[in-house]
């Protein structure tokens, strides 16, 4: 095969690959940093088109087919994950979009559920290489997946994007793509900067490095953000050595520990010497950094998110966030329940990856695995650990699971304890204006029973606490 005369015969235009779609197909967009833009943006404009199912995932840029469309009554969205760039579509028309997911479980989810039921797989790419490939860049995640259970596959060429090496399904060849269209009108998205840290950021970071949770020789599984890098940047002000990388996404807080010689990755079980993660956001630098790095391994989210893969490597330390915590321990990280400002239920976010290394902390093969659940313990002036979750919220960790927590006034520890001592660790390290009401509350609602008083002083499974 000559593959520069098949991408030749196959090149075709944005607005042709649109004209494509008919009423009642089922089409993929992608996602995260690899939305296919110059799609979406003719998609936005067909307005002859009728109940097309129009698929998404870790929504982080806002989408034109939403905005044409605000109410879903031409396109029938489906995300994955909510996220910054489709929070405002989803405070109005609730969660009838949002597909229940555990990430390491999607790429499953489309061979096994979807199989040749998606009318056409848009699909954001490198430019191809002489050998005929193009590589899935900063976002591998499901994407081989979607391509093998797609009827029809359009790949969106960017001359910017990153060639990020992996461990398989990085890739798609010229011969499993039945058009290419080359994107020169919107470059690969990247972050310009990350927001600094807040007081409460600091406190939460301080907390979690003060309960000696991050040790050398650690597996990290961060994110981006202002919390995470306050994390990072305390990482580098301890004697920290070698710690490696095993996480969903990374960023630029993750490649300074790297070139800093912070993370070497050498005491990993897998991957040795490789950081590991499926999908990335980050700066043009970071970009630059990934492209073509030896070290660097970006593998599908049903190998990152395994959590019995997980579980394999040493001293895992994964730190994820959440919106509501209750007295029992039930965690909520994606869904507002009826108290939300519409009235509605808000699907803030996702499941994603938080339960599958909560999961792989707790199977951990050497028992040293700690799951971090960080969370403000305010938001407008009310508590964010809750008695008991608010109606209609979601339940992202259950109690059974939850391990430690962290908000800026302590650090708590839950596993293994009943619900009575969960409760009195919980509202030490809630924020103090509440902690009355949280015990009279606990009382009413029967986690304490009649008449209890709360021990005093720092019970035994609160590892940090500020007074």
């Amino acid at each position: 095969m000559n593959v520069r005369e098949e991408y030749e015969k196959k090149l075709i235009s944005a607005e042709e690959a649109v004209k494509m779609i008919e009423n009642g197909y089922h089409i993929t967009l992608g996602g995260a940093g690899s939305f296919a833009q110059v799609v979406d943006k003719y998609l936005a404009a067909r307005d002859d088109l009728k109940e097309v199912l129009v698929s998404t995932f870790i929504d982080v840029l806002p989408y034109e087919f939403l905005r044409a469309d605000p109410c879903c009554e031409r396109f029938k969205w489906a995300s994955g994950f909510i996220h910054m760039g489709t929070r405002p579509f989803a405070k109005n028309i609730g969660t009838a979009m949002y597909v229940p997911n555990l990430y390491s479980d999607v790429p499953k989810i489309y061979r096994e559920v979807w199989k040749d039921r998606i009318d056409i797989a848009f699909i954001v790419t490198t430019k191809m290489d002489k050998h005929g490939y193009f590589n899935f860049g900063i976002t591998c995640s499901h994407l081989k997946a979607i391509i093998d259970s797609a009827k029809k596959v359009v790949v969106i060429a960017k001359e910017d994007m990153p060639w990020i090496n992996g461990g398989y399904d990085e890739c798609v060849h010229i011969s499993e793509v039945d058009y290419v269209i080359e994107d020169h009108e919107f470059p690969t998205p990247a972050l310009p900067f990350i927001p600094p840290p807040s007081k409460e950021d600091q406190m939460i970071a301080e907390n979690i490095i003060e309960a000696g949770l991050v040790k050398s020789g650690s597996t990290l599984q961060v994110g981006i953000g202002s919390l995470p890098d306050s994390v990072i940047k305390l990482l580098k002000t301890c004697d920290y050595k070698d710690l490696g990388v095993h996480t969903e996404m990374i960023g630029d807080g993750t490649i300074e520990l790297i070139n800093e010689g912070i993370v070497t990755n050498d005491k990993k079980k897998l991957d040795r010497g490789k950081s590991v993660f499926t999908f990335v956001l980050g700066s043009r630098d970071c970009y630059e950094y990934l492209d073509r790095n030896p070290m660097m391994a970006n593998y599908p989210v049903d190998y990152t998110n395994d959590p019995f893969l997980i579980a394999q490597q040493p001293n895992v330390f994964s730190l994820n966030q959440a919106a509501q915590i209750d007295l029992m321990g039930q965690i909520n990280s994606e869904q507002m329940g009826i108290i939300s400002p519409t009235g509605k239920l808000f699907q803030i976010s996702g499941t994603g990856g938080q339960l599958d290394f909560v999961m792989g902390c707790l199977f951990s093969k050497d028992r040293q695995g700690k799951s971090v659940i960080a969370l403000y313990s305010t938001y407008d002036g009310h508590s964010r650990v809750v008695p008991l979750l608010p109606e209609g919220s979601a339940v992202t960790v259950p109690r059974s699971m939850t391990q430690y927590v962290a908000t800026e006034w302590g650090v708590a520890y839950l596993r293994g304890y009943p619900v009575r001592d969960r409760a009195i660790a919980l509202i030490n390290i809630a924020h103090p204006d509440h902690r009355e009401w949280l015990i009279k509350e606990a009382e009413r609602v029967g986690i304490f029973p009649p008449h209890y008083k709360p021990p005093i002083g720092k019970p035994e499974n609160v590892i940090v606490r500020r007074d």
